[in-house]
């Protein structure tokens, strides 16, 4: 099976809807939503909007929602085959994303699935930005992205530190690049505040929620356990298998899995200050995870192993 994913045929196309669709398959309601501590008004009245899509409202909200998990599948697939992240990628990328979705202990909820729209988005300015002489627009661009996404958290905050390595690590060293990309990471909340102000509803609790760091365990159950270490583990084997064939890449592809996987780490950060959130905030590293991943498919000669990954972890996601 893993051999029709390595060609773009109509075949493949067909079986990554049947992944988008094997969490409604399963019985399971779609984008089940549940908001980490720190969540701001922003998050919790983006949740609310979208909540037509969470599968409960009618088959339109169904479709729409495996239309956008599916073109963000296909949008990362893209990325990945014109910047030469994999040879020969194929369909494995957004294969691996739909995969990985499934695996999940809880379903991504709407809201969620347009914050990963938001990184999808993230990943290609830093990756364009590698190779422009004049990048103003895009470090202040890519620094408003990441202000806004800090804006939905307070714990999303540390993606500032993120984004400042991201530019060290695509860009020569300038003080006067990093300013850009600060001042476009505080505009949304200069935005924020001025808004606010003007209505006589200024509160900084309202931008910055009150949290406290909570190292208590969430109650899953043995099962949700499972596929939570095994999100968390999977990303890592496949940069292992694939360490090598990194290094043989473009310094451009090399960077492009450098700061996905710092960005992996950092996800790893929130979700230990916020560890009872777990299983929601997993869900941000569906777009890192994937990227990581992914290569695992493409790291055998033989065609048996990555055919027993897939159907192991397809039988996974039914159990239920």
């Amino acid at each position: 099976m893993i051999g029709i994913f390595k060609n773009n045929s109509p075949f493949a196309l067909l079986l990554l809807v049947l992944l988008a669709l094997l969490p409604g398959i399963t019985g399971d309601t779609f984008g089940i939503a549940v908001m980490p501590a720190g969540t701001t008004a922003i998050l919790n009245e983006l949740s609310v909007q979208l909540s037509f899509f969470d599968g409960s409202k009618g088959m339109l909200g169904k479709v729409i929602y495996v239309l956008l998990l599916l073109s963000e599948a296909l949008l990362l697939n893209k990325i990945i085959s014109d910047h030469k992240l994999m040879e020969r990628a194929g369909f494995i990328p957004a294969m691996s994303f739909l995969l990985l979705n499934t695996i999940l202990p809880f379903h991504t909820s709407p809201a969620f699935l347009v914050l990963n729209g938001i990184i999808l988005l993230l990943l290609k300015l830093l990756i364009v930005m590698y190779k422009q002489n004049n990048a103003n627009n895009q470090l202040l661009t890519t620094g408003f992205i990441v202000g806004c996404l800090a804006s939905m958290n307070t714990h999303f905050l540390i993606f500032y530190g993120w984004i400042t390595i991201c530019i060290m690590i695509m860009r020569t060293a300038s003080a006067r690049e990093w300013l850009l990309a600060s001042i476009g990471f505080i505009l949304p909340f200069y935005f924020l505040a001025s808004g606010l102000y003007l209505i006589d509803k200024l509160n900084t609790s309202v931008i910055f929620p009150a949290f406290s760091l909570d190292f208590k365990l969430p109650a899953l159950s043995p099962l949700e356990w499972t596929k939570t270490s095994l999100f968390l583990l999977l990303p890592w084997i496949g940069l292992f298998s694939f360490n090598r064939q990194i290094g043989k890449m473009m310094i451009q592809a090399r960077k492009a899995y450098l700061i996905m996987l710092i960005l992996v780490l950092a996800l790893l950060v929130i979700c230990l200050f916020s560890i009872k959130d777990i299983a929601s905030l997993l869900t941000l590293m569906l777009v890192p995870s994937t990227l990581l991943f992914s290569p695992l498919f493409l790291s055998f000669k033989r065609n048996f192993i990555p055919n027993f990954i897939l159907m192991a972890l397809i039988i996974l996601s039914l159990l239920r």
